[in-house]
C-alpha cells in the first residue's frame, strides 16, 4: 500500500480526477469518526463543505452499511447516490430485489423477536440488535466478554431461514439476505449509471475489502489506516487525513487553483 498523500500517489490521483471519476466514500470511520454509539456519529462541518464543493464538481457516491434514511441526515450533503445497508439499497433499478431483501429480514426480526433465548445473547448485557429494514446488525461493543457474546450471536444466527450472510466488522455482526450485492456489486453498477469510466474508493472496514479485494482496473481505492493484509492500494493514515484529501481533490477538479481561503475554514475541525 502506498500512502496517498505522498508525491507520487497524488501525481496518480490527479491524472484520474482529471477524467471526470465518480467519487465514491463510506461513513462511518471514513467521513465520520468511528463513535460508541451508531447514532452520536458526525462529519464535521469543514467536511460537509469539501464534500458540497466536490458534488459540485463531479458525481459523488455514499455506500454505507447505513441505512439510506439514516445516513441522509448525518450526511449533510446530497450526493448523487445514495446507497446503503451495503448495497442491498438504494441502487437505482434495483428496488424490486430490494424490496426481496426487506421482506426476509422482517421475517428475521420477527424470528428473533419472538424466539424465547433466556440462556443466549438476550442475556447478555450490552448487546444490540438493529433493524435496518435490508439487513439487520449485532452490536456487541458494549459487552464485558466480546468473544463469547460473539459466539452466542453466531449459534443463534446460525439458527436463520434462509440463513444469512454475515460480515463481521468492527464488534458488529451484519447480517445480509442471500445474494444481497456487497459495496464492490453496488459500486459496478453506480458507475454505469453514471457513465463515469473511472473511481475513487475511501473507505475504512472489512466491508469496504469488498470493493478493494475486487481489483477493478477503473477503481482507485484508499483505505484509511494502514493495514498490511488489506487489498487497497492506497491507505490514508487515519480519518481525519480524509478531509485533507478531499481538498485537494476539489482543487484538482478546479485545474489546481487553491481557493482564496480554504474551504470550511471558519468551520469546527473534527474533534472526535
Amino acid at each position: 500500500m502506498r500512502y496517498a498523500l505522498g508525491t507520487a500517489s497524488l501525481t496518480q490521483i490527479r491524472s484520474l480526477v482529471s477524467g471526470r471519476p465518480m467519487l465514491a466514500f463510506d461513513i462511518d470511520g471514513t467521513l465520520a469518526p468511528i463513535v460508541a454509539e451508531p447514532w452520536r456519529a458526525h462529519i464535521s462541518e469543514e467536511l460537509r463543505a469539501c464534500l458540497r464543493s466536490l458534488a459540485a464538481r463531479t458525481p459523488v457516491a455514499i455506500i454505507t452499511g447505513r441505512a439510506v434514511k439514516d445516513a441522509r441526515p448525518l450526511l449533510g450533503f446530497s450526493p448523487h447516490y445514495v446507497v446503503g445497508n451495503h448495497g442491498a439499497e438504494g441502487i437505482p433499478g434495483f428496488e424490486a430485489q430490494s424490496a426481496g431483501f426487506q421482506r426476509v429480514c422482517a421475517a428475521w426480526l420477527a424470528e428473533l423477536s419472538a424466539t424465547p433465548d433466556a440462556r443466549g445473547w438476550r442475556a447478555m448485557p450490552g448487546i444490540m440488535l438493529e433493524d435496518k429494514q435490508y439487513s439487520l446488525s449485532f452490536h456487541y461493543r458494549h459487552t464485558a466478554r466480546p468473544a463469547l457474546a460473539r459466539e452466542l450471536l453466531e449459534q443463534r444466527i446460525a439458527r436463520l431461514v434462509p440463513p444469512p450472510d454475515i460480515v463481521h466488522g468492527k464488534r458488529v455482526l451484519n447480517l445480509l439476505p442471500p445474494n444481497a450485492p456487497h459495496k464492490g456489486e453496488a459500486l459496478q453498477s453506480l458507475l454505469g449509471l453514471s457513465g463515469c469510466a473511472r473511481a475513487m474508493y475511501i473507505g475504512d472496514d472489512v466491508t469496504d475489502e469488498d470493493v478493494f479485494r475486487m481489483r477493478m482496473p477503473e477503481v482507485l481505492s484508499i483505505r484509511v489506516g494502514r493495514k498490511r493484509k488489506s487489498a487497497a492500494e492506497m491507505y490514508l493514515k487515519n480519518q481525519a487525513e480524509v478531509v485533507r484529501l478531499v481538498r485537494r481533490l476539489v482543487a484538482m477538479l478546479d485545474g489546481g487553483r487553491q481557493p482564496s481561503r480554504p474551504l470550511g475554514a471558519t468551520a469546527s475541525p473534527i474533534t472526535r
